[in-house]
């Protein structure tokens, strides 16, 4: 079995795993009730909740559609044998999109419970199937599926949006309602020694966080996630992210939060290696233009 073979054949072991990931959790999802969707709604919460709103009922069961259309669609991919380099992968590419939209979909929602450990877990897990749908796409590169190419960055723009809006809309708009818990976190700290206290630094951080949702707009009023022009306002979005969650890093640092500073450098590392994904998808649609 020489090494081309591998490279085509690896994939196999994901997708069967992604399929039954998606099948059994969307199965779930759609036949379970408020009881199960509590449980999905509370996975690495340290604090649990027990109630959501009313519409994230419908999203729930949205997201349990999603994650069967995908294991449906994986299962075709494999059946059709896509993972060969001679294969059109349309299958292979669907399934793993229905899956990415699924988990933004959950990490929309447990992002506004202020579930942070399942938010940075389901961030993470978008950033790793861009990464097999990269894969994919190295094996097909094969660019006459014109919907797919229109679409398939824009679940990392809804991503990205609600992961800084959130808090930045919670520094800026509800400042009382938060400032409190910063106070005392950084009470300790040099920082709380600066004049003017920590407050400045929290705005400052909320300015940031609230003008990536912005610039993310006007890149989708420009249309930048066709890839064909240039791709201005998402490129400063990203790069905002990615210094914003340095920087959250660093003060968590500061109050020996060793935790949560890796995570955040996992933050900026995932939204690099997202970015990543978003030039090499530039790069084939300009060399496919050509």
């Amino acid at each position: 079995m020489n090494s081309l073979s591998l490279k085509s054949l690896i994939i196999i072991p994901v997708g069967v795993g992604l399929i039954f990931t998606m099948l059994i959790n969307g199965w779930t999802l759609l036949t379970g009730g408020d009881t199960t969707h509590l449980e999905y709604l509370n996975y690495y919460n340290r604090t649990n909740v027990d109630q959501y709103p009313s519409y994230y009922t419908i999203l729930l069961y949205l997201t349990a559609v999603l994650q069967l259309i995908a294991s449906v669609f994986l299962a075709i991919a494999l059946i059709e044998r896509e993972f060969l380099a001679d294969k059109n992968a349309k299958f292979f590419k669907w399934g793993i999109f229905f899956s990415i939209l699924s988990v933004v979909l959950y990490g929309f929602m447990v992002r506004l419970l202020s579930n942070h450990g399942a938010s940075a877990t389901m961030y993470f897990y978008v950033g790793v199937l861009y990464f097999c749908l990269w894969y994919i796409e190295q094996n097909d590169n094969n660019l006459n599926h014109k919907i797919f190419t229109r679409i398939k960055i824009l679940p990392i723009y809804f991503t990205i949006f609600y992961t800084m809006g959130f808090p930045g809309w919670q520094k800026i708009v509800n400042s009382t309602e938060v400032m409190g818990g910063y106070i005392k976190l950084f009470s300790n700290s040099f920082l709380s020694k600066i004049p003017g206290g920590i407050e400045p630094f929290i705005y400052f951080l909320g300015i940031l966080e609230i003008s990536v949702p912005i610039l993310l707009i006007l890149s989708l009023i420009k249309k930048e996630f066709l890839l064909n022009i240039p791709t201005q306002f998402l490129d400063w979005s990203i790069f905002i992210s990615v210094c914003t969650f340095v920087m959250l890093s660093l003060g968590l640092g500061v109050v020996l939060n060793y935790p949560g500073s890796t995570n955040l450098i996992f933050y900026a590392v995932f939204t690099m290696g997202l970015y990543s994904y978003i030039c090499t998808s530039k790069r084939a649609i300009k060399t496919c233009s050509l």
